[in-house]
């Protein structure tokens, strides 16, 4: 079997948090905490999905490593209070977080950019260092793509590459800045330059996240009860400003910046669907005219079934039933559109799978799973379960596949390759409720075996497939895809 790549998982997270307030016990990537069979059909996990032993366990030897201080607004005392209140709400939406960290993220002197760096150097610090728990394995950062290659060719050894999940993280300070229209450009554009010269520089950033940042409006993407309790409504569904203009020029090194040397490339999951099209128009033009084009990034996507990016937010996403009423797919405006994945294709950029339950069903689906397994079955995770999950991975895959094999936008050739543009790209340790067969790293190789098995006796996959085989196209998606695409651009 081949090596497994994920381009978007959070094994740093929880760790790092308990590392900051001084938990030694748990204070690396090697701490393990494997789920209990209880476990597996819960909704807010409260085990470890990507830490070293499950990443070594599963065969995942490259890893892009989302680095993220937690925004203030997940902890915000104005809505949530603190003591144990704040308590509760840790443990349902940001588990396994310690409250002294949480009282951190809570002060007025919280400085994301400043926890950026602390929650890298604690990637750092451990890299080409064995622990006795899994002998002979150990993680590297290397800082190109040639040193992740030669990295590579190590059986026992996991790239991590780094990414950023949020542009409120390169604010030298937190919601007040935001919220008051005080962000310090220029500091801002300090600290993307510290970010290229980190020993091993971010392949992207994740430009938008849950809230907003004083760049760019985000999508709605909490779901349920937490929707309840946690406005995401400032700044929701806005277009990116000036200033995010600016710094998309600093990160990717173009127009006034095209003098920087190294690039960051700009991940557009969690942006508005008004802040992405500006961004397609902006790539488009800059790779008609240039010769060194610029991929665009969907890192932790699902399929959302509409036609064009307009289409997705002709229900605003906030309407109620928009979700209740969804079959196979989740049609939020968060997720993926056919005129997105064209665009994306063309751009030679790359689409990783988010295993999240609600980002790849729609309602039905998630209702189904309810009335199809018991809880035992579940637990058990029986061939059935599996055979379930497996469907509503290979949907949203052909759904995505569909949209370039059926564009009207593309000739026949440059159809030929349209598998190529998938990879995973999980969210795990993302706050997350991952699919109840395959929910942890190290069930990576049941995920490419069950796909093997049940895609092939999906509906489309015999004219998608383009007369391909399954082990190809399935090795492809969990391993070649985020290598070419990884050695080629970092």
């Amino acid at each position: 079997m081949k090596p497994i790549a994920d381009i978007h998982c959070h094994p740093t997270l929880h760790q790092f948090t308990f590392y900051n307030v001084g938990k030694k016990r748990k204070e690396d990537l090697w701490w393990d905490n494997p789920p209990k069979d209880r476990q597996r059909n819960s909704e807010f996990p409260e085990f470890f999905q990507c830490n070293m032993p499950a990443l070594a366990k599963g065969n995942v030897k490259l890893v892009v490593a989302a680095l993220y201080p937690i925004e203030q607004n997940w902890f915000d005392p104005a809505v949530i209070g603190t003591g144990s209140l704040t308590d509760v709400l840790a443990k349902q939406f940001v588990v396994h977080l310690p409250t002294r960290y949480i009282n951190k993220v809570q002060d007025p002197k919280f400085n994301y950019f400043e926890y950026l760096q602390k929650e890298f150097k604690f990637l750092e610090k451990d890299q080409g260092i064995e622990k006795e728990s899994l002998p002979g394995w150990k993680y590297v950062l290397p800082n190109t793509g040639n040193k992740v290659e030669k990295a590579l060719s190590d059986d026992k050894t996991i790239v991590m590459i780094p990414s950023i999940e949020g542009a409120h993280s390169l604010i030298s300070g937190n919601n007040h800045q935001i919220l008051n229209g005080a962000i310090n450009m220029t500091e801002v554009i300090a600290n993307v330059e510290k970010l290229k010269s980190w020993s091993a520089h971010p392949l992207y950033i994740t430009f938008a996240h849950h809230f907003y940042n004083g760049f760019c409006g985000q999508c709605k993407s909490i779901p349920g009860i937490a929707a309840k309790v946690l406005s995401q409504q400032v700044g929701l569904n806005e277009p990116i400003n000036d200033n995010g203009m600016q710094l998309i020029d600093a990160l990717l090194g173009i127009n006034n910046y095209a003098h920087h040397t190294k690039r960051i490339l700009i991940d557009t999951k969690h942006m508005s669907i008004a802040s992405r099209l500006q961004y397609h128009k902006k790539i488009r033009r800059y790779n008609e005219s240039n010769e060194d084009t610029i991929p665009i990034i969907a890192s932790h996507m699902g399929y959302g079934s509409h036609k064009t990016m307009s289409d997705s937010i002709l229900i605003p996403d906030n309407v109620s039933n928009k979700y209740d009423n969804s079959s196979n797919f989740n049609p939020w405006s968060i997720n993926l559109s056919d005129q997105e994945i064209v665009e994306i294709y063309q751009s030679k950029g790359i689409i990783g799978l988010n295993l999240d339950q609600r980002v790849l069903s729609g309602n039905d689906r998630i209702e189904e799973e309810k009335e199809l397994f018991s809880n035992k079955d579940i637990k058990k995770n029986t061939e059935e379960v599996k055979q379930f999950w497996t469907e509503r991975v290979a949907d949203n895959i052909l759904g995505i596949i569909g949209a370039i094999v059926d564009s009207d936008l593309l000739s026949e050739d440059e159809k030929n390759n349209a598998w190529t543009v998938l990879s995973l790209g999980t969210d795990f340790d993302g706050m997350i409720n991952p699919l109840d067969s395959f929910i942890t790293s190290d069930e990576f190789p049941s995920l490419r075996e069950c796909l093997i098995k049940y895609m092939p006796q999906m509906k489309k996959f015999k004219r998608l497939s383009m007369g391909k085989p399954v082990e190809e196209l399935v090795d492809l998606i969990l391993s070649d895809n985020a290598y070419n695409f990884i050695i080629k651009n970092y």
